[in-house]
């Protein structure tokens, strides 16, 4: 039987077959337990904590004499994830630390970031019953806790929160996912979690929730606020 030639049809949709059969190997191996290194590897596993100048936080607080920025941190979870944490001044002799806690979830830019992305860094619903409760024992302890009859409203929706208090102080812990991609957020950007821990004297809770509700998202795409959309 003659050869066929390099160049004919036949070779060329041969090749082209072969390049087909080989791409979509690759691609089952990169999502298949057969490739645990891409899942687990150290580009998917997050990077140490560091340091960064407040300018450099993806949110403006407004300024505070009780709770002051003391120092910001952030750290990336492969190319999608970017979790910042804004320490905040603690006027109260409580131990624990004030603090905002800001992760942003990006889209990925391409076919393979999808497919290799890490897992969520944080969980929906953010909390459940049983993590709240061992959530809020961890941060106050002896305190007498309760979670609010309802929801409050910041410039980006509704969000949950609940109180701590002892003779002398009170606490908030306030949580709220945004995830409007179609009027809220930016295209890039999945989601944003806030995570707010605050402690001040006396028994103030509207006070202690002020920088949490005129806090401003400061993303390199502009991010709409509630009241730009009438409402949700």
């Amino acid at each position: 039987m003659p050869e066929t030639p390099s160049d004919s049809p036949t070779a060329k949709s041969g090749g082209v077959r072969t390049l087909l059969l080989a791409t979509l190997a690759a691609v089952t191996l990169l999502t298949s337990g057969c490739a645990g290194w891409v899942r687990d590897n150290l580009t998917q596993a997050p990077t140490p904590w560091r340091r960064i100048q407040p300018a450099a936080l993806p949110v403006t607080l407004p300024d505070s004499r009780d709770f002051p920025i003391v120092a910001a941190r952030m750290r990336d979870t492969g190319t999608v994830y970017k979790s910042y944490i804004v320490v905040l001044g603690n006027p109260t002799v409580l131990p624990g630390e004030n603090r905002l806690t800001v992760d942003v979830q990006t889209l990925p830019d391409s076919l393979f970031g999808a497919l290799v992305q890490p897992p969520r860094i944080f969980p929906v619903p953010l909390y459940t019953m049983d993590t709240l409760t061992e959530t809020t024992k961890r941060e106050f302890p002896e305190m007498r806790i309760k979670l609010a009859d309802s929801a409050r409203r910041n410039r980006y929706g509704d969000y949950d929160y609940v109180t701590a208090q002892d003779g002398e102080n009170s606490c908030v812990l306030a949580w709220q996912l945004i995830g409007d991609r179609k009027r809220i957020l930016p295209e890039r950007i999945e989601a944003i979690r806030l995570d707010y821990r605050v402690c001040g004297v006396g028994s103030n809770i509207p006070a202690l929730l002020a920088p949490f509700e005129a806090m401003t998202l400061t993303l390199p795409e502009t991010v709409l606020e509630v009241q730009d959309l009438g409402g949700l």
